[in-house]
């Protein structure tokens, strides 16, 4: 009785085994394959499998379902539309029409005045009987002045060169700026596709840990499962799906950083290009690297300027000292008042020499030079920081390229370890031959190890392009 018993449960279990391997056999497809699969495969599910997809891939690229981005489109795109860009160009058109501006004030200057003046009677004197208007009851003059300064060309000469360079600095901060919005858009674009690749990863180790818990929810029926290791199966499957739902958060965030960041409107509909360009890494001079940086980077070719700037306006607050002389030549003209002398219409023709000295003012010009040898100072300080900066800025970068090297050669080794460690581990754990625990500690180490590989293929990427950043680049090159 006790034989036909076992043999009775042995039957059932093999039938509901069987009812379960057409599910199971899907369920566990992705969890086998070596790559992860992309995100964009699970975005295709139904709605309520994934409610926070944003951009369902298009079928072809027509306008109509959305259309491919790549991470060049996504650098591009960056460069066009941000607001930082546009400002930086505004300014930089603001600081070139400055400089035209004070340019010309070295040349002559011409001043056209007009003066009418009205009273409440006429002066009127009486001489032997007979009245002579001495004054009207009104006036009207007007004089054209041409002005030529003389001393004080030095210091419009002065703030002319001074303007030439902040239109350079301008000019610098306008690269940097279009610089910056390229890199952030080829950076936005990979964390785009990293949580796009980390979403199709937990789903695939959702469905590994369904199927598995599947397969131990009919063992517990049959009682050929002791409770501990069913809920350990139960327990895996729960961490799985946490997981997932962490992944999808961090997809929508980086999804809605990328729109961002290529002021991208909500209506685009998009999909990430899932291939990821490879980067040609040579070997590295530091040495020669920081040199380059040294010669190319905009921040610290704006910082150098900037020193240089506060320099000229050190030279300008000394002009106060200087005593201001102008040559001008001056026309008067009054337009036709009757006068004592019956000057109808006269104009007065003169020239000469304008010299003013303003020598004391308690000091206040003293103080202005010595604010603005201050300021120099900082600004000198402030451009050896920018050098120190550059320097440790390439170092970082070219130590982090080499470790994501690194890193990325040993998560392509450790995919294929875990897969076959994985493979293993069920034909084992199938056979008894290892517990509940240890199959779900496989699992977890396959889907741990396929994350670190996209990790590891986009922060060398990340890192490719904070290396061309460090050195000056304008634009993030492949």
């Amino acid at each position: 009785m006790r034989v036909f018993s076992h043999v009775l449960s042995l039957t059932l279990l093999s039938a509901l085994l069987a009812s379960q391997a057409g599910a199971q056999t899907e369920a566990q497809a992705p969890a086998e394959s070596v790559t992860p699969a992309p995100a964009q495969d699970a975005a295709q599910a139904p709605a309520s499998a994934d409610s926070t997809v944003l951009n369902p891939p298009a079928l072809k690229v027509d306008g109509e379902n959305g259309h491919e981005l790549t991470i060049n489109d996504a650098i591009q795109r960056a460069m066009t539309r941000s607001y930082s860009v546009a400002g930086a160009q505004a300014n930089r058109e603001a600081q070139r029409e400055a400089a035209r501006g004070a340019i010309s004030r070295v040349g002559p200057s011409g001043t056209v005045t007009y003066n009418e003046t009205r009273f409440e009677d006429a002066q009127i004197a009486n001489f032997n009987g007979n009245p002579i208007t001495i004054r009207g009851d009104r006036t009207k003059t007007g004089s054209i002045i041409v002005t030529q300064p003389i001393t004080g060309l030095y210091g419009y000469i002065e703030n002319a060169r001074a303007s030439d360079l902040q239109e350079e600095i301008s000019e610098e901060a306008l690269k940097k700026a279009r610089a910056d919005a390229g890199f952030a858009g080829a950076q936005a674009f990979l964390d785009a596709y990293a949580a796009q690749e980390q979403v199709g990863i937990a789903q695939a180790s959702v469905a590994s840990n369904q199927s598995a818990f599947n397969d131990a929810n009919v063992q517990n029926r049959v009682g050929r499962i002791n409770q501990a290791d069913f809920l350990k199966f139960q327990l895996g499957l729960s961490q799985a799906q946490s997981r997932l739902a962490q992944a999808r958060a961090r997809q929508v965030i980086s999804i809605a950083v990328l729109r961002q960041t290529l002021q991208m409107p909500d209506s685009e509909a998009f999909y990430l290009n899932n291939k990821l360009p490879e980067p040609r890494v040579d070997a590295i001079a530091v040495d020669a690297a920081v040199q380059e940086a040294l010669k190319n980077r905009p921040d610290l070719k704006q910082a150098e300027k900037t020193a240089e700037y506060a320099t000229f306006n050190t030279k300008l607050a000394t002009t106060e000292f200087i005593p201001s002389v102008e040559l001008f030549a001056q026309m008067d003209r009054n337009f036709g008042e009757i006068t004592a002398l019956g000057n109808p219409d006269k104009d007065v023709k003169y020239y000469g020499v304008k010299m003013q000295w303003n020598f004391w003012n308690n000091g206040a010009s003293v103080f202005k030079i010595r604010e603005s040898m201050a300021r120099t100072r900082f600004a000198e300080s402030q451009a050896e920081i920018a050098k120190d900066n550059v320097r440790l800025d390439v170092i970082q970068a070219v130590q982090n390229l080499q470790a994501s090297q690194e890193s990325l050669k040993q998560a392509e080794v450790g995919i294929k370890q875990a897969d076959e460690a994985y493979r293993i581990d069920q034909v084992r754990y199938k056979s008894g031959g290892i517990t509940a625990s240890d199959r779900i500690l496989s699992e977890s180490t396959k889907s741990s190890v396929q994350g670190d590989f996209v990790t590891a293929r986009t922060s060398l990427l990340s890192w490719y392009f904070k290396l061309q950043q460090a050195l000056g680049k304008e634009t993030p090159t492949l």
